[in-house]
């Protein structure tokens, strides 16, 4: 009998553990590719904050084939950013009627790395402190989960940076192994 049970349990917790396997492959592989990009383009609009027009100093990720669906940092100081996940809210002109909000699965991943999960008003938010020296990595990495778990990105597929301060990455960081 606990022969029988041990192989139900390891039948239905089969799926469950090999998506997660896959799930940390499939954001490896999306670090690999754009961990260094991001990185790069973060460390040039935080060398540039002092001199810098304050509403320069952002970096938007968005898919080349879906440019809805994004994720978006700006440093608010030195030490404080925002980070934003697109909900759809902004995807309409004001006067016409929402048409695009993201599934909830996705709301759900979002909301478990910290964003806010209300789109009644706007994008999902939340602020990161940033340390002192800046951690980039850790920044890149959020941004990047954020787009791996809530929309889908994935190792190949193009993503486009928009970033007035550093529109080329400088190939200055390590890559990710």
């Amino acid at each position: 009998m606990l022969a029988r049970v041990s192989m139900i349990a390891a039948i239905l917790l089969g799926p469950a553990t090999v998506l997660a396997e896959d799930a940390s492959t499939s954001f490896h592989d999306l670090l690999v590719e754009y961990r260094c990009p991001v990185v790069d383009r973060l460390e040039q609009i935080y060398e540039a904050a002092d001199t810098a027009n304050p509403q320069n100093l952002f970096l938007i990720i968005d898919f080349a084939a879906r440019p809805q669906d994004y994720v978006q940092c700006v440093f608010d100081t030195r030490t404080r950013m925002l980070c934003e996940a697109s909900s759809g809210f902004y995807y309409n002109k004001p006067t016409e009627p929402r048409s695009y909000r993201l599934p909830a699965s996705a709301i759900a991943a979002l909301g478990r790395l910290g964003f806010s999960t209300d789109d009644s008003a706007g994008n999902f938010q939340i602020w990161l402190d940033v340390t002192d020296p800046p951690d980039f990595n850790r920044i890149a990495d959020f941004m990047l989960k954020a787009l791996h778990d809530g929309y889908g990105a994935r190792a190949g597929v193009t993503l486009e940076f928009n970033a007035p301060l550093a529109p080329r990455a400088s190939s200055q960081c390590t890559p990710v192994s």
